[in-house]
């Protein structure tokens, strides 16, 4: 039997109908009704990811593809948008990840929001925390659906059930992390982007380097793609400048006359140096051609649903590493066993300065007027 819906409804009622009738295999209604609450709201991108979603569960992968795609065009930085439309295109070219495990243990740690806070670099953090958590703990770690599932082959369960939300402000990582910390995370969904200090984190960098290993699909791909790059040269630089869903807040955007300047004042000191610049606009490696740079592109390698992964793993193998202020270069460097240099940018200098990836903040926020000032400008 369809659902009335009268005309002054609330969205609210809207929603709830629709997933009514998607409940009850009324897909077609279900759908019907989804779009005329879109039609309501159309530059809303939560509202498009939950069509997606509802389009996904009725089993019409390209319809919801292009919701996403839609959700990803008003916001950029949507996580819950990029999750999905990696996880759709991945499993479509490579088949599907592996099968979640049951839920089996009665002690456990969840994390519902991993997927939609936060895109790839702090989805990785958050899972990090996650897992050497439950490592630490004697812990189940239940996490949605994501990505990492693909490119990692995790097969951690499903979240089984709700269990009461913990945020990371909450309690204190280094506690957690130093092993003091059971009660704060035993039995609760936590919820965080972990984008404060890495000193917090204490001595566990090669724990958390084991837990992301590629999986056997991919690990060959990405081989093949780094010895092409290091065929070209003795000392493999790598730059990453994040262009696409930055620029506001504390999401600012380094300009590439900060890495040139870098650049030149290493470049004759290497031994046979080639450029990588990882960056999600093209642009970026015409402003470095001076260096003849290599991208992602130019290795011959793809990898359908994850383009960005060539990038994260070339950062990550580095010998120097130059990050943007973003957690996807961030956590590459923390990765990082090979770089015998890490710069980032920083605002209040205009320059490139070193750093230490396992002692300071993920993110870099503007102190001094001077720095916002030349964000601003762009120099």
């Amino acid at each position: 039997m369809s659902i009335a819906i009268g005309a002054t409804a609330s969205p609210a009622a809207r929603a709830a109908a629709a997933e009514q009738a998607l409940t009850a295999g009324r897909s077609e209604e279900a759908i019907a009704l989804a779009r005329a609450l879109l039609d309501t709201a159309p530059g809303d991108s939560r509202a498009w990811i939950w069509f997606g979603e509802l389009l996904l569960r009725a089993h019409r992968p390209d319809e919801a593809l292009a919701a996403y795609g839609r959700a990803a065009e008003l916001n950029p930085g949507l996580a819950a948008s990029f999750t999905r439309q990696a996880t759709i295109l991945f499993r479509r070219a490579y088949g599907p990840a592996p099968r979640a495990r049951p839920a089996m243990s009665a002690a456990r740690i969840q994390g519902r929001f991993l997927g939609s806070d936060g895109r790839f670099g702090n989805q990785l953090l958050q899972y990090g925390f996650l897992r050497l958590c439950a490592q630490r703990y004697g812990l189940e770690l239940q996490v949605p659906d994501w990505i990492g599932r693909d490119l990692f082959e995790f097969d951690d369960p499903l979240p089984a059930e709700t269990l009461p939300l913990r945020r990371e402000c909450d309690f204190d990582v280094s506690t957690v992390l130093c092993g003091a910390g059971a009660a704060v995370v035993t039995n609760v969904n936590i919820q965080g982007y972990f984008c404060g200090s890495m000193a917090r984190w204490g001595e566990v960098r090669e724990p958390l380097r084991a837990v992301f290993r590629l999986g056997a699909r991919l690990a060959p791909k990405v081989t093949r793609a780094l010895e092409a790059l290091r065929a070209r040269g003795a000392t493999v630089i790598a730059v990453h400048l994040r262009r696409g869903d930055f620029g506001y807040g504390r999401f600012w955007i380094a300009p590439s006359s900060w890495f040139a300047r870098w650049l030149r004042d290493i470049w004759a000191g290497l031994d046979r140096p080639v450029l990588y610049v990882a960056s999600d606009c093209a642009q970026v490696a015409r402003e470095l051609a001076e260096f003849q740079p290599v991208t992602a592109a130019e290795l011959g390698i793809e990898i359908v649903g994850a383009p960005f992964l060539v990038d994260f793993e070339v950062l990550r193998n580095a010998d120097l590493l130059a990050v943007s202020n973003s957690s996807f270069s961030f956590v590459a460097a923390l990765l990082n066993t090979r770089a015998r240099t890490f710069v980032r940018p920083d605002p209040d200098l205009r320059r490139l300065r070193p750093m230490s990836p396992w002692s300071e903040p993920v993110l870099l926020d503007p102190t001094a007027a001077a720095g916002s000032a030349a964000l601003r400008a762009g120099t």
